[in-house]
């Protein structure tokens, strides 16, 4: 150890020269022989103290022309101490070695003591006479100092230079280190270190601005948007979090706050632009031509999509579901408009949520302007969702009888007409427990179980007697069953209560269709025009009825107001060609079904229709011969 002491030390003090704060202690009183001596004691550890750690070393030399022999330098060790906070150290070992032609003297205390705290040595020279100094070793020499001082300038370069990122590690390094809390230059490694994370922020939140800010394309928008979102959620997990708790600083958590609320931003920029891309990748169908077969068939699923139950019925706005038919899903699929379908309803969700209306104005336009060229009023169904959703009863009740005008799709209508009950449910203010009942009716229906849907739907009649779409479902579980009798009480009921109740009236015609009972048919759709549903359906229900009763006159009567109401129907033409073949008007029957041929080449009923008109007319024709030969 003695050895080791000396070796170390003297290496240092050859290369350093670097003291410590001395102080000067009297080792011997003035006596008649002998003169007063005086010793300097100098404390250094620099240098020593990554290897040499369990001692801090005390360098004394002696003042005047006495030298520190052995005698001396036992009996100055055995009695020479140093007091701190109470305590009392003693040196561990010495040794002589000469230093600057002087013989001085190395003693090892212990490391006990802080040596970066003021301590006081005290050398006994009598029992009466102690001579002692304060000492304050400057905190260059204390243990740890070059290797944080190092770290500590390394990082205010980096801050000078602007590189926060770099700077706030190399900072947080000295911060984070428990035994630099005791040197001067942590206080400004602790503010630079935080300033250095809010010049982080501060950096992100300009770029953040300056995208915003910025006119490029939504797709060029998106990918800085993605790439400052991954920027920030790194600010706040590998840079921010990890030194929160350690600097547990109110600047700190501040930061923390501001660059969550940054991403939330971000989120909703991303949000923004992610609809404006929608917006623009669908702008064709504000300008589109009803001509163009896949604006065609994207209008028409959308019409599917927004009258699903599912949809106009939900109040939870994150589970919509838009229930199309499978041929047209795959459609959809096929013509490769599948991706525009799913956009437009994102957008019109979105519009809902921050506009209050799920249309565009200029979508709207365009489909009012190709409303000539469109199989079903596809109009007029959209602004009756439309203010259905706004809540506007009264205008989306209008636009349905409307929309129901020129339906001729069976399906729409059933769901425009569920829509059209559920008005009424809310005009005539009916029991919201019915209501509720009425809708575990059908849950219960859907998953198998009959018997306690019509429990359900019972309960609710007798809740609230006024309500016509429940009688109506009841009596369409009997017709399902081919019960017909309380089917006819049922949907009669819900024509009593709803005189707009097309489906009903439907319904009873099915009915009477099926018992061969033409009159009966006759009189509830005559009835259902005079209560006002003078619709395209009603119409072409009424003349079938008239063509099996004979009234051709009247069938065709009804088939004509039916094709003023909407002209694209393919049927209409072919039932109307009949009725005209079974009156002799065959010229007029080749008419409409060449039109109905022309509407859809494909469908194969107006060619087998004028094969047998073709065939009437040769009859005819050979008829007419054998009458003149009669004659």
């Amino acid at each position: 150890m003695r050895h080791f002491i000396i070796t170390i030390v003297s290496i240092f003090l050859l290369a350093c020269e670097v003291f410590s704060q001395s102080v000067t202690l009297k080792v011997r009183e003035k006596t008649i022989l002998r003169g007063e001596r005086y010793l300097t004691v100098k404390f250094s550890v620099e240098g020593a103290s990554e290897n040499f750690t369990d001692v801090d070393v005390a360098v004394c030399l002696p003042e005047g022309d006495w030298a520190i022999d052995e005698e001396f330098a036992k009996e100055f060790t055995s009695k020479v101490l140093i007091q701190q906070d109470g305590n009392v150290y003693y040196p561990e070992v010495y040794d002589i070695l000469t230093i600057g032609g002087k013989v001085g003297l190395m003693m090892g205390f212990e490391k006990k003591f802080k040596i970066e705290k003021p301590f006081k040595i005290n050398y006994p020279i009598s029992e009466k006479v102690v001579s002692s100094g304060e000492m304050n070793i400057p905190e260059n020499l204390w243990e740890g100092y070059s290797k944080s001082f190092k770290t500590y300038q390394d990082g205010v370069k980096l801050y000078s230079d602007r590189n926060y990122q770099r700077s706030a590690d190399v900072l947080f390094r000295v911060v984070a280190d428990d035994m630099a809390k005791k040197f001067s230059f942590y206080k400004d490694a602790r503010e630079k270190c935080v300033k250095s994370l809010d010049n982080i922020l501060i950096e992100l939140v300009d770029k953040f601005n300056s995208i915003v800010s910025a006119t490029i394309e939504p797709e060029d928008k998106l990918k800085m948007y993605d790439s400052l979102k991954i920027q920030f959620q790194d600010y706040v997990n590998a840079v921010l979090t990890p030194k929160l708790n350690v600097l547990a600083d109110t600047l700190v958590f501040a930061m923390l706050s501001r660059a969550n609320s940054y991403f939330e931003k971000i989120e909703n920029e991303i949000s923004a632009e992610k609809y404006r891309l929608d917006v623009k990748n669908i702008s064709w169908l504000n300008t589109e031509s009803g001509l163009n077969f896949k604006y065609r068939l994207i209008i028409d699923a959308l019409a599917y999509a927004f009258t699903s139950e599912s949809f106009w019925d939900n109040p939870d706005t994150t589970k919509f579901e838009f229930v199309l038919p499978d041929t047209l899903l795959a459609n959809l699929k096929v013509f490769g408009v599948e991706k525009d379908y799913n956009i437009f309803q994102r957008v019109c969700i979105s519009n809902m949520k921050n506009k209050g209306t799920l249309f565009d104005e200029k979508f709207l336009v365009n489909l009012l302007n190709n409303s000539s060229y469109l199989p079903q009023p596809y109009y007029e169904i959209f602004l009756a969702i439309d203010n259905y959703i706004r809540k506007n009863y009264s205008e989306s009740k209008n636009y349905i009888i409307g929309a129901l005008k020129r339906l001729t799709d069976y399906e729409l209508i059933r769901r425009i007409e569920v829509l059209r009950s559920m008005i009424f449910v809310k005009q005539q203010n009916l029991s919201a427990e019915a209501v509720e009942l009425y809708r575990e009716g059908l849950r219960k229906l859907s998953s198998g179980d009959k018997t306690g849907g019509l429990d359900a739907f019972r309960r609710a009649i007798l809740l609230e007697p006024r309500f016509p779409l429940t009688n109506f479902t009841i009596g369409e579980i009997y017709f399902q069953e081919n019960d017909l009798y309380p089917a006819i009480i049922y949907f009669s009921k819900a024509v009593s209560l709803d005189s707009n109740f097309v489906l009903a009236y439907e319904r009873l015609f099915d009915i009477y269709r099926i018992q061969g009972n033409w009159a009966d048919a006759r009189t509830v759709l005559e009835t259902a025009l005079s209560g006002g549903n003078d619709f395209w359906i009603i119409r072409i229900l009424l003349a079938q009825a008239y063509n099996e009763l004979k009234l051709y006159d009247k069938a065709i009567e009804s088939l004509t107001k039916a094709i003023s109401y909407n002209p694209l129907n393919y049927e209409q033409y072919v039932y109307l060609g009949v009725v005209y073949s079974n009156v002799g008007r065959f010229e007029d029957a080749e008419r409409v079904l060449k039109k109905a041929a022309e509407i859809n080449p494909d469908r194969k009923e107006a060619y087998q229709e004028l094969k047998r008109v073709e065939e009437l007319k040769k009859q005819k024709k050979q008829d007419e011969k054998l009458k003149e030969k009669k004659k």
